[in-house]
């Protein structure tokens, strides 16, 4: 059977000319990760669940993974995750993911609504479409191999956490970067983030008389940055032109978010168990 061709700026101004509303899809495939607060009841269980961390549908790790011809990392657990409303779901988590950030979006939620900029009462969206990577090695001697793209979301507190984040690797990277890798940014090099140690860390959030815990979620900063540690990190040239061509391909997903709108339908978050920083933000 020959292969249908077309003009893709053509295919791109007729799709645009169809879209209803709103919600913008990502042109290429992509696992959504959450991050995760961990909770005090699962101390047994250990993991994700208990210090916090990151989250995946099983179904849509496994299918992407699977479409791609990728293996699901061992540090990636499945687990039961029970639902506000008694129902429960399966996911995979993980305390940590390493990741190259190729862009990101933000929004404020409110009553139904998303809105451009901070508005009063309104929540922080965030969501970074990353390059992930899966650290292999022993003794302390790690090799990082590209595996594949996804978007890490987050909401709350959790997304002013993966500000942050990103905003201190690329401060503590500076220096050697400037030296042995001038012009290249922080981007390029692999960051780690989530939640660490044999302590579970825990903080209340939230207004006075209507606060929570939650687990916040840290980047990894070694406490020096060397140049053999900053060559191990760098995606290499491959991934970072596999990188760029993402970036152009998720332009209009990119732009979505700097329109106010309504929420649509299957955009509105899937709760999850309390505190209320914890939901599925698609």
């Amino acid at each position: 059977m020959s292969t249908i061709e077309l003009d893709l700026n053509l295919a791109k101004k007729l799709d645009q000319g169809m879209r209803s509303g709103g919600i913008v899809e990502l042109p290429f495939p992509v696992v959504y990760i959450w991050a995760l607060n961990g909770q005090s009841s699962y101390k047994t269980q250990g993991g994700a669940l208990y210090y916090g961390g990151w989250a995946s549908k099983t179904g849509d790790l496994e299918s992407f993974s699977n479409q791609l011809n990728l293996e699901i990392s061992a540090e990636w657990k499945l687990v039961t995750i029970a639902s506000r409303d008694g129902a429960e779901f399966d996911a995979y988590t993980t305390r940590t993911v390493t990741f190259a950030p190729i862009g990101k979006r933000e929004s404020w939620l409110y009553e139904g609504k998303r809105f451009t900029d901070y508005i009063e009462g309104g929540r922080r969206h965030l969501q970074v479409l990353a390059y992930l990577a899966e650290a292999k090695g022993d003794n302390g001697v790690k090799q990082f191999n590209p595996w594949g793209p996804v978007v890490l979301t987050a909401k709350g507190y959790q997304a002013r956490n993966l500000l942050d984040a990103l905003a201190r690797w690329e401060k503590a990277t500076s220096q050697i970067r400037w030296k042995v890798s001038p012009g290249i940014p922080a981007w390029c090099f692999y960051m780690t983030l989530g939640t660490y140690g044999k302590e579970r860390q825990a903080i209340n959030v939230g207004k006075p008389g209507a606060q929570s815990p939650i687990t916040p979620i840290s980047a990894y900063i070694p406490e020096k940055v060397s140049e053999s540690l900053l060559s191990s990190l760098f995606v290499g040239s491959q991934v970072a032109s596999n990188m760029a061509n993402l970036q152009d391909q998720a332009s209009d997903w990119l732009n979505a978010w700097k329109i106010a709108t309504e929420i649509e339908a299957e955009e509105i978050p899937e709760p999850i168990f309390p505190p209320e920083e914890e939901e599925i933000p698609f």
